[in-house]
């Protein structure tokens, strides 16, 4: 790992403007201790810190692997080891390892800068607090994906001035990660960062937010079964509003557009700006057969609909969300359901096959948390769970459920119907224990348009989390393997 890391600074990976990549020093000459004079060049450093991000939730990467491992998602006419859980050791997405852990040297250099700098006054030190504070949550937002993709990791909280130091720390419980680094820096992001909507936000509508620390902060402890500590988080975000303001938007389909980055509704997102050279390529996981059908060649077949999920939306009668979500592409007897979240409509993709598009990638928003403290308050207080529900379901004309309809099955139901394809589905079935049984009957059964059986036994439990990347064992021996690998 290096010592070192890129300080390009570039606000359109903040704000989406059209800015020009300022000229620096080549990254590898410039050192921390000798650059980072000042708050502006704190942000500058920090700015660069979000980048990964870009990689990691584009095209191909982790929205496709997540997708396909849940029961969202399919590959028809392939055979994808992420769909079928037939991994080995050499499954490992070490884009995906090496992409987190980058994230997480950068901000560890940037809290180690915050940390040894001097604010000139109050006004400062609140500014350098909350750059501190976006790197804490970008750190903890790093170790929560790797540790429920991969188990035990690695805990390197500290910048390093030896890159030797690197190897020999081995693996971290993953219970002790959730406490000494992804619930505090997620404690230190809700004090520090801004709001949404504070002014000194304007224009930067991708910087982390208290509500966004706030709503990870419920769903870390939700996946650790703490339901009590996760309903009082998240009363933080909804009922005293203490993360900023945020609300539903009126028209489902609107949610993702381009015109509407960092909308009221949206918590946390990745930001991409063909302007400014930075566009998103999702549309590369579109099916085969809408491509055929719309003349591009944008469409892999990376990614489908799973008939699964089709089904459930036909028999909920769920007919907003369906729409705005799933397109069946059926063209000459080849049926290709395509995601309709995150791209322009099927006949305008041809447009972007070489330049992508200026789609974001949300990585929460608030239909998510308010599913989430509906899920926190169920134990406890099923006729409030049921209100927050509500509020979801009135926005797309669904009738309401009441407090004794709620348990784990209807909440999982209603989380797939609002949030396909937005990267919640696997990662919620693992935390509530139903992804073997889920996504196991999916794999053993055929349907109308892949007849095909992927599996003759349930999903065996390992396969659940990735294995470690082989090269990184390879290069520090204290790093071993999961079981089952």
């Amino acid at each position: 790992m290096k010592k070192i890391f890129s300080v390009i600074v570039s606000a359109m990976l903040i704000s989406g403007c059209s800015e020009s990549f300022l000229d620096r020093q080549p990254e590898d000459t410039l050192a921390p201790e000798t650059f980072f004079k000042s708050p502006n060049d704190i942000k500058a450093g920090l700015v660069a810190a979000y980048q990964p991000l870009q990689a990691l939730f584009n095209a191909t990467a982790l929205p496709h692997m997540l997708g396909q491992m849940s029961d969202d998602g399919t590959s028809p006419y392939n055979s994808f080891i992420w769909h079928t859980f037939y991994k080995n050791n050499t499954h490992s997405a070490p884009e995906i390892w090496n992409g987190f852990f980058k994230l997480i040297v950068n901000t560890n250099n940037i809290i180690d800068v915050a940390d040894k700098y001097t604010p000139k006054n109050d006004a400062e030190a609140v500014v350098v607090n909350a750059y501190k504070g976006e790197a804490c949550f970008l750190r903890a937002l790093a170790y929560f994906y790797l540790v429920r993709l991969y188990g035990d990791v690695p805990m390197v909280v500290s910048r390093f001035t030896d890159p030797g130091t690197a190897f020999g720390m081995g693996r971290t419980p993953v219970d002790d990660i959730y406490r000494k680094v992804i619930i505090p820096d997620l404690e230190y992001a809700f004090a520090n960062c801004y709001k949404k909507g504070d002014p000194a936000l304007t224009g930067e509508g991708a910087r982390a937010t208290k509500g966004a620390a706030l709503t990870i902060l419920g769903k870390v402890y939700l996946t650790m079964n703490d339901h009590s500590n996760a309903a009082a988080t998240l009363k933080k975000l909804i009922v005293d509003k203490e993360g900023g303001h945020y609300e539903l938007l009126q028209d489902y389909s609107k949610i993702w557009l381009p015109a509407n980055k960092f909308n009221l509704e949206s918590i946390f997102e990745v930001n991409y700006n063909v302007a400014s050279g930075v566009g998103s390529f999702y549309i590369r996981n579109m099916s085969i057969a809408a491509a055929y059908l719309f003349g591009g060649r944008v469409g892999s077949g990376l990614f489908c609909a799973e008939k699964d999920l089709m089904d459930d939306y036909v028999r909920s009668n769920e007919k907003i969300r369906y729409s705005a979500s799933v397109d069946s592409c059926y063209a000459d007897l080849l049926i290709q359901p395509t995601p309709l979240k995150l791209i322009p409509p099927l006949p305008e993709c041809k447009n972007y096959e070489q330049t992508g598009t200026d789609y974001n990638y949300m990585i929460t928003r608030y239909a998510d948390a308010l599913l989430m403290y509906a899920e926190a308050l169920m134990p406890t207080d099923p006729a409030a769970a049921a209100t927050y529900i509500n509020q979801v379901r009135a926005r797309v004309n669904m009738p309401p459920v009441n407090a004794g309809d709620v348990n784990i099955t209807l909440i999982l139901h209603e989380r797939r119907m609002e949030l396909a394809f937005e990267g919640h589905r696997y990662l919620d079935l693992v935390r509530t224990g139903k992804a073997v049984e889920y996504i196991s009957r999916v794999l053993m059964n055929n349907n109308e348009y892949e007849r095909r059986v992927w599996r003759s036994a349930p999903i065996p439990e390992y396969q659940l989390i990735l294995p470690i990347p082989v090269g990184e064992i390879e290069k520090d021996q204290t790093l071993t393997q999961n079981a089952g690998y």
